[in-house]
């Protein structure tokens, strides 16, 4: 507990929030194949590893434009508010699941996911990188590593046990349920957004060198 209390509030809330919204597609992760191929029509292997595929594909898309974009503006607001947008799609979309009877819903939520997954990795890393405590990166980044692997390993667990007993209605509801303390822990991280220039607020010592 003393290394964590070094721990700034900012990193603190940011592996929170990663983690719970890890935790929600960790539920997932033991029983999407199944779900496909038993309440999808038409439902089988090979939809599971396209609805998969659509997920990258749109996610490797959208991410390296969406990073360009967002560094191109002083300070984390921009950020903060992509950041957000993915939180809130996050929540709403393990809700859509029970509307979704055919492929082509699949197809389409799975790029919905990928659009909240682009919104939600980008800044998060961006925002993360600025505010992990000076000498202490490479622990920070471990220690949000750690607390990914241990959140995964619980809700994947639980993931089938759940889905075979109450089934993926519940599911749909936990993930949800996730998501949303993980955007909450998005919110609280307000008052830490910066206004200051990314390059002095990442890399003090180097800004210093540029501004003589």
């Amino acid at each position: 507990m003393k290394l964590l209390g070094s721990v700034n509030n900012a990193i603190k809330l940011l592996i929170f929030s990663s983690v719970t919204v890890n935790m929600a597609d960790g539920v997932w992760s033991p029983v999407f194949a199944i779900y496909v191929t038993q309440k999808i029509a038409p439902g089988n292997l090979s939809a599971v590893g396209y609805a998969i595929a659509i997920y990258w594909l749109v996610k490797s898309i959208l991410q390296l434009p969406l990073a360009r974009f967002l560094d191109k503006t002083d300070g984390e607001r921009d950020d903060y508010i992509a950041l957000i947008i993915g939180g809130v799609i996050y929540v709403i979309a393990p809700l859509l699941y029970f509307f979704v009877d055919h492929l082509w819903q699949l197809f389409v939520l799975q790029a919905v996911y990928a659009v909240a997954g682009s919104l939600y990795v980008v800044p998060w890393s961006s925002i993360f990188t600025r505010h992990v405590d000076k000498f202490r990166i490479g622990f920070e980044w471990s220690l949000n590593s750690s607390a990914l692997g241990f959140g995964l390993m619980i809700s994947t667990a639980v993931g089938g046990y759940i889905a075979q007993n109450l089934g993926f209605g519940v599911i749909f509801l936990i993930s949800s349920s996730l998501n949303l303390m993980g955007l909450i822990g998005m919110l609280l991280l307000k008052k830490h957004i910066t206004q200051r220039n990314r390059l002095e607020k990442a890399f003090p010592e180097q800004h210093h060198r540029h501004s003589k």
